[in-house]
């Protein structure tokens, strides 16, 4: 199982509505408003990396309020 963190910069105003269309999607366990450069930060998990990239383009960066993205892959210690 591989892990992300998903930082996403939304629309003026749009932060809360994004987040709450991000906690729909199959794969994100965990979605946070926060203050600093992003407006919404996610955790996702699937089976690979490459699994969890097709779920940031096809299901993420098409939402509505969805500016950019910026996913972090984690490593094990």
């Amino acid at each position: 199982m591989t892990t992300a963190i998903l930082l996403v910069n939304t629309d003026p105003g749009k932060d809360q509505s994004a987040a709450q269309s991000l906690k729909k999607i199959e794969g994100v366990e965990g979605v946070y408003l926060v203050s600093g450069n992003y407006d919404v930060v996610a955790t996702v998990r699937g089976e690979s990396s490459e699994e969890i990239l097709k779920t940031v383009y096809t299901k993420i960066r098409p939402l509505a309020g969805v500016r950019s993205t910026h996913t972090m892959f984690c490593l094990g210690v």
